[in-house]
């Protein structure tokens, strides 16, 4: 059987192309009689405010044993197969006042540990208008720059993904591009409808294709129909896994394409009018917009269009209102507020945000991917830009490792680094799992410490 190309498409009429999942058939001749080997993947996935830092683990008796709180518990499930990383520090304060911003600001810039250079910005409200974006790359962009570099068949660097408004500004951006010494930060994708039109249809040069595309969709047809001959030939050539590969992929798509032809969001969508529609900026949908955020990139992974994906729940200092869970105030707000009945509602929406990342979970385990599945050859890596909101606390991050990233944690333990290593030094833990042993160090020295992490491999 002849080898298929990693980056075979099926293209339709009109030039439409769509990605194929990893295959057997894609595997080097000598390997088609073992298991295939996957990719190592990293999601980094945000979410805002800070949360309540003593409520996190209330009974702890050693790094094995230890009580998940109120708003982990819908992490019990799955909890021998993270790794929580307590009480990271970020150290901004060992940068001058004229090279740090907010602690909101400063910390949604936690991927990338630079100082902050100038701008036009109002800082916490104050009339400083002095601080600006971070000078250097995030480590997704950085992780992701050194991938396309090895592999230059890999066609995004990154994805960057957030759920919530237009807006990008200082407050809401947390990819950066660098390099080093430079300001520039990377804009998200916003519009899931957008974000999937772009990845999967390879932004055809034909006008005529894309204009097909997008009437297809607008009408809920499928992009797929365009492409199911190519599809019935490709059958005929691969193992009868891969047929269950390609079977489930497509299924995949159709499922998005189903939601997303429920999604107006202007632009493209705008003619649609399905009623009961779904407004992707309207905080209502946050969690079906996340969720179309989640297939998109799982199927993102599954092509190996990407190694390196950043997703956020929203931008810093969100404050959505989660009327869902019976609240009327929003989030950045309660954060800011120490009463008890606060506390209670910022520990009920991040309940909620963690019982919304399971899905993804779920999603990444019941994905194939070469000899197992996406989840075990993913780390997802949470964060937060602050510990607890209403202190803007900085030397209390916590940091959940979550995927079976390829059996390179040990998992189901808690460590607490009381502070005492930075979150830089985290970071560089993740070049590290992605193969990238070289980088010994990530970020402005006076913002890291040690070094990867200890004692956490497997």
């Amino acid at each position: 059987m002849k080898r298929l190309s990693r980056r075979t498409l099926l293209r339709g009429a009109g030039g439409i192309a769509l990605g194929l999942p990893f295959l057997e058939a894609m595997a080097p001749a000598s390997a088609r009689a073992q298991a295939t080997t996957a990719p190592r993947r990293i999601l980094f996935l945000f979410q805002a405010n800070g949360d309540e830092t003593k409520a996190r683990f209330p009974v702890v008796n050693g790094e094995t044993d230890f009580e998940l709180g109120e708003f982990l518990k819908p992490l019990e499930p799955y909890r021998n197969e993270l790794l929580f990383l307590n009480r990271l520090h970020r150290r901004f304060y060992e940068l001058p006042e004229g090279q740090r911003a907010d602690n909101h600001q400063q910390g949604g810039s936690s991927l990338a540990p630079w100082p902050s250079g100038q701008g036009s910005f109002p800082i916490g409200g104050t009339e400083d208008q002095t601080i600006g974006y971070v000078e250097g790359p995030s480590a997704d962009y950085a992780i992701g720059d050194r991938v396309v570099k090895a592999d230059s068949s890999i066609a995004h660097r990154h994805l960057v993904f957030r759920v919530g408004g237009r807006n990008n500004d200082i407050w809401n951006l947390h990819s950066h591009a660098g390099p080093v010494g430079q300001q520039n930060p990377v804009p998200p994708d916003t519009d899931p409808f957008a974000a999937y039109k772009r990845l999967f249809s390879f932004e055809s040069t034909d006008p005529e294709a894309t204009a097909m595309l997008a009437r297809r969709l607008r009408k809920q047809q499928s992009a797929l129909d365009l492409v199911l001959e190519e599809l019935g030939g490709l059958r005929s050539r691969v193992s009868s896994a891969d047929v269950r590969k390609i079977d489930q992929h497509t299924e995949a798509l159709r499922d998005i394409e189903r939601t997303l032809s429920k999604t107006s969001s202007g632009g493209a969508c705008s003619p649609l009018d399905l009623g009961g529609e779904i407004k992707v900026y309207d905080d209502a949908n946050h969690e079906v917009v996340g969720e179309l955020f989640f297939k998109i990139g799982a199927l993102a992974f599954a092509c190996d269009l990407t190694r390196s994906i950043n997703f956020n729940w929203s931008g810093n200092t969100s404050n959505r209102v989660y009327r869902n869970l019976g609240l009327t105030e929003g989030h950045h707000d309660l954060s800011h507020d120490s009463s008890a009945e606060s506390f209670a509602k910022i520990r009920a929406i991040h309940a909620h945000l963690w019982t919304l990342n399971t899905r993804l979970y779920d999603l990444l385990k019941a994905t194939p991917d070469g000899d197992g599945t996406l989840w075990d050859h993913t780390l997802i890596v949470h964060w937060n830009e602050l510990g607890q909101g209403d202190k803007h606390s900085i030397e209390d991050a916590l940091v959940v490792f979550a995927g079976g990233a390829h059996g390179y944690f040990q998992k189901g333990r808690l460590i607490d680094y009381g502070g005492k290593t930075s979150f830089s030094d985290m970071l560089v833990t993740c070049f590290h799992y992605m193969g990238f042993d070289d980088v010994t160090e990530f970020g402005d020295e006076r913002l890291r410490l040690k070094g990867a992490l200890t004692g956490i491999q497997a």
